[in-house]
């Protein structure tokens, strides 16, 4: 029995041991802590005086600084890729060219195939049968005595293309001019519309109904003088086009022979 007190006894001393030891290692180091730390950071406050710029930068700052205001080289992959984009470009370049010289020659290839198959209306005059030249004088009221010429013409209309037409308008105009003094383009602004009836023309088809209509022009035909009528005949195609006109020209002699007038290419016009 005593031997085992003796052996509790022994124990309890050494547990009470560490415990000094250990209460002791806790107060040195709580002390530390109270040396180490500010009894109120919160209230602690710190004030510099001087302006930002009177710090002096720290070399880390100027080196990090220096690294920043250096330019970036270019890497070689950076240059490959240049120069890949500006090839790319170069070819696009010409791929476009190609494509567009292309389109154009295919434009004027349909435009050429267009204007192959398009109707071509031609006009030709004569003068009705048994008609002629006939010279008239007029006077109104006790005015003086007016004299003017009269025709009576014939209009034929001819396709000559390969697409039908259908002709919409007829107009024509006569006049009496000294000779090389007509005007270069025909002016159509007074002309006499003497046909308005929608007429279809098959490809190589003349007009099934000739026209027959009555002009005047005031005074007489002298020598150094032309007798003109001039029109236009105006038409659509098959293309969707309906601004076609044919213009046409023609002189009487002093022999009273139609012909076509020479040398005023506007006056003999398709469009």
């Amino acid at each position: 029995m005593r031997p085992l007190f003796i052996a509790f006894a022994v124990l309890l001393l050494v547990v009470s041991g560490n415990a000094k030891d250990v209460s002791k290692a806790d107060s040195e180091q709580n002390k530390a802590n109270d040396q180490t730390t500010p009894e109120n950071p919160s209230t602690r406050i710190e004030i510099n005086v001087g302006n930002p710029s009177d710090a002096a930068p720290s070399q880390h700052q100027e080196q990090h600084a220096i690294a920043e205001a250096k330019p970036t080289p270019i890497t070689k992959g950076e240059w490959l890729i240049a120069g890949i984009t500006a090839v790319y470009a170069v070819i696009s370049y010409f791929t476009f060219g190609a494509i567009k010289r292309q389109a154009n020659i295919a434009q004027r290839s349909a435009d050429a195939e267009v204007a192959v198959q398009s109707p071509w209306i031609m006009v030709n005059i004569e003068y009705t049968p048994g008609m002629s030249r006939t010279l008239g004088a007029t006077r109104e009221k006790g005015g003086p005595e007016i004299h003017h010429t009269d025709f009576v013409f014939r209009f034929d209309c001819i396709n000559h293309g390969k697409t039908p037409a259908v002709i919409t308008e007829k107009s024509a105009k006569l006049i009496i001019v000294t000779k090389d003094t007509l005007p270069a383009k025909p002016d159509f602004s007074d002309a006499k519309v003497f046909d308005n009836h929608p007429e279809p023309l098959a490809a190589g088809e003349a007009s099934k109904e000739k026209r027959d209509e009555y002009f005047s022009a005031p005074g007489y035909q002298g020598f150094d003088e032309w007798v003109v009528l001039y029109g236009v005949v105006k038409y659509r195609d098959v293309f969707g086009r309906d601004d076609r006109q044919t213009t046409f020209g023609y002189i009487v002699t002093l022999g009273n022979k139609i012909e076509r007038l020479p040398g005023y290419s506007e006056y003999n016009k398709n469009t």
